[in-house]
């Protein structure tokens, strides 16, 4: 709990200190890239699962899209980088912040060669300066950006959004389904995942993985948000109700979580009454994955 509090309070008074902010995202950069090969793999992990649900609900294979945007791309194009190798031709990687660095990315795409030997090389050759590389495999990067996007309507038959959509506030995260309906082609594939748990546990494992939603809403925002973990709280069903007030069929809807184990996590940090109307087990689900078409 110390160490929570210590972080919220460290994150809150870097947001002040001129240079901050910058400060910050190098220290963080440090500290993720010292396991690049691990942070790798389980993005290529989650690359794999996005095949397989496009593959059986969406009744479509990579090499069969077109155009592909990537919403909050991070520190490394692996996802972007395997549908290239399954046939994907043209994708944009969009970020609110440039956190991608072309070393980094090649970095990530040699891991990934290393991996899988057999097949088409992605890493720049020995010779090839890193800053072009991307643009090769039809892969553009475009940071800063945040929605609304300044691409045309109905310009991508496929958008992802992995482990960003638990940041927004619910009115922005409404803007951004909108804005996904609007550059989405009709039939064109909208597929994301959400971690629902609480992320600041990752940095404190003593913490409660459900503690965030021991706190009101008015207390949450007053004394915890900040720029750099602006977790929205919500809960997978509150998800749900959000998309589908956009234009999309739900084609695939898979939630994590919500076992005895979870419940009994839940228990360490009792939800406040704000979050009654939700059974325990909704609280309870730490993650989902979905396919949504646009209509």
């Amino acid at each position: 709990m110390m160490r929570f509090l210590a972080k919220v309070a460290i994150q809150r008074l870097i947001g002040a200190v001129p240079g901050g902010a910058a400060h910050y995202e190098r220290t963080r950069r440090r500290r993720i890239l010292a396991d690049l090969e691990e942070v790798t793999v389980q993005k290529l992990a989650v690359a794999g699962r996005y095949l397989e649900i496009l593959r059986a609900a969406g009744g479509t294979e990579a090499e069969a899209l077109t155009d592909h945007l990537e919403i909050g791309g991070g520190w490394l194009p692996v996802i972007p980088l395997i549908l290239r190798r399954h046939g994907l031709a043209r994708q944009t990687i969009i970020d609110v912040a440039r956190l991608m660095r072309p070393e980094d990315a090649a970095a990530a795409a040699a891991i990934l060669d290393r991996l899988d030997p057999a097949a088409a090389p992605l890493a720049p050759a020995a010779d090839e300066p890193p800053a072009g590389w991307l643009e090769r495999l039809g892969i553009a990067y475009r940071a800063p950006l945040s929605p609304p996007l300044p691409f045309p309507d109905a310009g991508f038959d496929l958008i992802t959004a992995t482990q960003v959509l638990q940041y927004p506030a619910p009115d922005r995260l409404r803007a951004i389904h909108r804005d996904a309906a609007r550059l989405l082609r009709p039939g064109g594939l909208y597929l994301l995942s959400i971690e629902l748990t609480d992320l600041y546990h990752h940095f404190d494992p003593a913490l409660p993985r459900f503690h965030f939603l021991r706190y009101s809403e008015t207390t949450w925002r007053r004394w915890f948000d900040n720029p750099y973990t602006p977790l929205n709280r919500l809960r997978a069903v509150q998800h749900r109700a959000l998309l589908e007030e956009a234009p999309f069929d739900i084609l695939f809807w898979e939630t994590t979580g919500g076992g005895a184990d979870d419940l009994a996590e839940l228990r360490r940090a009792p939800p406040h009454a704000e979050f009654s109307h939700l059974p325990d087990r909704e609280l309870a689900r730490d993650g989902l994955i979905a396919l949504a078409r646009r209509r």
